[in-house]
């Protein structure tokens, strides 16, 4: 696969600002890495993720929700999309030299099943690229270290449950605990790269504060955006506001969330 580039900049003309900062380095970390095809993206949602990567078209991306399916076709990313559970894809064994997942695992309340139907569709030899929160994701955000600094623990812990709750993860387990789910798939780690100071979390909650008309787009007219054409007007001066935060940010030591690349065992 051939990978485009200036991911930060691309992202901010999409989404909100906080969003783009944080697949910017997703993206970042896995143009690193080779992508055979035939490639399944595991969980496509609305197909941004893989048109901001990417040059050349996936062959499949899958999603449970139709409605992002059909956001999806728009992005032009794929050969394919299907709308189907992860843990009942219609293809054969060894179908897929590369699957992808894109901080999507930890939404899925019963994992384990998805993670063995990845392990079915993965060929001999092919990989398998994962990016999913750590336990640390919730305590390195701005609120939980501040109420930490205060000596507030036990706050700083109910805040940390509402974190997961409001954004739906139902997975945020500690390096052990992922290598554990993945073990027991079937699924053989060969690259554990922790990304996402807690200083970049930080930020990135800063950011958040933000996004809530794109928090709203997004439920009302199904994009992140009400104007997407305004948006390309300033995105620009978005970018320039934001770029020298991300450049510097980007490069702390990680332990908020991590990136995985795994074969089969």
């Amino acid at each position: 696969m051939i990978f485009k580039d200036d991911f930060l900049r691309r992202y901010i003309e999409l989404v909100p600002t906080a969003l783009a900062f944080e697949r910017a380095m997703e993206c970042d970390i896995l143009s690193e890495h080779e992508f055979e095809q035939p490639m399944l993206d595991l969980g496509c949602g609305d197909g941004i993720f893989a048109h901001i990567l990417f040059h050349e078209k996936i062959e499949t991306g899958i999603d449970l929700d139709p409605e992002e399916i059909a956001r999806a076709e728009q992005m032009n990313a794929y050969a394919e999309l299907l709308a189907c559970p992860g843990d009942n894809i219609p293809k054969p064994d060894g179908a897929y030299k590369t699957i992808l997942s894109n901080s999507v695992l930890e939404h899925i309340p019963d994992l384990v099943p998805v993670l063995k139907e990845a392990h079915r569709l993965l060929a001999p030899g092919g990989r398998f690229y994962i990016t999913i929160p750590t336990d640390r994701l919730e305590h390195n955000t701005a609120p939980a270290r501040l109420l930490r600094a205060l000596g507030l623990n036990g706050l700083e812990e109910r805040y940390a449950k509402f974190h997961n709750s409001f954004w739906r993860h139902h997975h945020a387990h500690s390096l052990d605990g992922w290598r554990s789910m993945f073990t027991e798939a079937g699924l053989e780690v060969i690259e554990e790269r922790p990304y996402a100071s807690p200083n970049f979390s930080t930020f990135y909650d800063m950011l958040i504060v933000f996004a809530g008309p794109s928090l709203v787009a997004k439920k009302t007219v199904g994009r992140w955006l009400f104007f997407p054409r305004l948006r390309k007007l300033y995105a620009g001066l978005i970018f320039v506001l934001v770029g020298g935060f991300y450049s510097r940010l980007k490069t702390g030591e990680g332990s908020s969330l991590v990136f995985y690349t795994l074969t089969r065992s």
